[in-house]
């Protein structure tokens, strides 16, 4: 995504009666301020069956709670359209399987024809949501960005970089240009203390590669975390400074969709404090 996003994807939690989640908000501004094409997918919730009742009984209730989520998404997704018709936004509307655990994959699929998913941040009870999230990061090939509860600013005026050098990083970097451009202050924040950073490719060097782009004096900071909490330096740092928007490359330790999630990836995850856009 080194020009600007043309084609946003926003997935959602849908809802009786609708609401308008702070992902959504998001998006319908992103997809404005870039004459962006917004995608909007409706997610159906998590299904709750009481445990006490099986056999029939049960099969029915599960039956009638599809059924409900169905309309739930279809009546969320035709809300948000209209949000985005009144707001001038050129809108498809995806209405999600209705099947839990397909919903994941299902939003995957649709991210890979689009230059970015923008999601609301999990929540700690959210594991459906979290899942979703992993997945969209690791099997999509795009980037995502999550919105957490107090929502953000499309057009973010303080941007921070965690670089660590890495290719993961070097990802975010260029999935997220757009947004260093119209900033007026870029950091790049490299932690020391949790890994050896000196065969990475140095903040220096992206701070040249940024300002060729047109961004304007990236600055560099160098935060120290002798305990390797990594995670606990760049929020105070976001808090510090103001940070609008957060870029990180998302790291697990295997290839496989199963895999453990990378500690600063995981506890970032587990409370996002600001628009946080990751990629992998």
């Amino acid at each position: 995504m080194a020009d600007e996003p043309k084609c946003i994807l926003v997935g959602f939690e849908a809802q009786d009666p609708f609401k308008i989640t702070p992902a959504l908000a998001y998006a319908l501004e992103l997809a404005g301020l870039h004459d962006s094409c917004l995608t909007v997918c409706a997610l159906p919730p998590s299904v709750f069956l009481p445990i006490s009742r099986t056999g029939a009984t049960a099969a029915a209730l599960f039956k009638s709670e599809l059924e409900t989520m169905e309309k739930m998404t279809i009546t969320s997704a035709r809300a948000a359209g209209k949000l985005a018709s009144a707001a001038g936004v050129d809108c498809l509307i995806e209405q999600s399987l209705s099947r839990l655990e397909r919903r994941a994959a299902y939003l995957a699929r649709l991210a890979r024809v689009n230059d970015l998913c923008v999601m609301d941040a999990p929540q700690a009870s959210e594991d459906a949501q979290g899942e979703a999230v992993e997945e969209v990061i690791f099997d999509s090939g795009r980037a995502v960005l999550l919105v957490p509860p107090a929502g953000g600013h499309a057009a973010p005026r303080r941007v921070a970089i965690a670089w660590d050098g890495s290719a993961r990083a070097a990802r975010a970097v260029n999935n997220a240009l757009s947004f260093f451009k119209g900033a007026e202050s870029v950091f790049i924040v490299s932690v020391t203390g949790e890994k050896d950073l000196s065969r990475m490719a140095p903040g220096a060097d992206l701070a040249a590669y940024l300002a060729r782009h047109g961004v304007r004096d990236p600055m560099l900071e160098t935060l120290a975390a002798p305990d390797g909490d990594v995670t606990a330096r760049l929020k105070a740092f976001a808090d510090a400074e103001g940070i609008e928007l957060l870029v990180m490359g998302a790291f697990a330790h295997s290839r496989f969709r199963e895999a453990i999630l990378g500690g600063v990836t995981r506890s970032m995850l587990e409370t996002v404090p600001v628009p946080l856009l990751l990629a992998h």
